[in-house]
């Protein structure tokens, strides 16, 4: 399964990353693009491993509880 995701995010990147470089502010689009794969890649990873993420709720409630005390 892992080997599987690693050969689709590698089939995703190879077809975009011509598509992006063509653009005027290829830069900035790769930074984020990079970003995007990376977050999805680790998910989907997690997912895979059948390690669930913490919710995004959580993680608020503990920064806005360091806050407030």
């Amino acid at each position: 399964m892992i080997l599987g995701l690693i050969v689709i995010f590698l089939i995703l990147i190879i077809i975009d990353i011509p598509y992006i470089l063509k653009k005027k502010s290829a830069n900035r689009i790769l930074i984020v693009y990079s970003l995007l794969m990376i977050v999805g890649f680790t998910m989907s990873l997690l997912q895979i491993i059948d390690k669930i993420p913490k919710s995004p709720v959580v993680l608020i409630e503990k920064i806005v509880t360091a806050i407030i005390y």
